[in-house]
């Protein structure tokens, strides 16, 4: 049996960054609030809820920018073998994603910003009942990865008489 693999440890960077970046935006949208409650003159109760709210959730969002991505990180594997796919993640519910072989419809290497910056990539595995990734990769790993599973799509369609 294959043991797991994990992500390259540079995806803890990029799942902080964009923690840091939606702390921001939340942050903005805080601010636009209160001032736009101080401009109105609302009540002062209301103003105090209001900041405490805001309070609470910029410092849980501040929490998660923290500690969510080693948890993730800890959590996050993924196996290849020859008739599925498996992938485990998640920080509170432990998710397991088994993807059969015979199931999958298209498989794609994809980059957002975020990753580009620290040059990683995710291979995503379409079915008709969704899709799965696979995220953190070096591009090699994201390379080889997709071709072995594109490989894989090619053998069943030859199989069944499609190609």
């Amino acid at each position: 049996m294959q043991e797991y693999k994990k992500p390259q440890r540079e995806a803890v960077k990029a799942w902080r960054l964009s923690k840091a970046i939606a702390l921001i935006v939340l942050t903005v949208i805080a601010g636009i609030i209160i001032a736009g409650m101080l401009l109105a003159e609302a009540d002062v109760k209301t103003f105090l809820i209001v900041c405490a709210f805001a309070a609470a959730v910029l410092a849980c969002q501040a929490a998660a920018l923290c500690i969510f991505p080693l948890i993730e990180y800890k959590q996050w594997k993924y196996q290849i073998s020859d008739d599925k796919v498996e992938i485990i993640h998640g920080i509170f519910f432990i998710k397991r994603d088994i993807i059969p072989a015979a199931r999958m419809q298209n498989i794609t290497i994809k980059q957002g910003p975020i990753y580009r910056r620290f040059g990683l990539f995710t291979v995503e595995i379409a079915l008709a009942s969704g899709t799965f990734e696979i995220v953190g990769l070096s591009g090699e790993t994201a390379q080889e990865i997709a071709d072995k599973l594109r490989e894989k799509l090619r053998e069943r369609l030859q199989a069944e008489g499609v190609m």
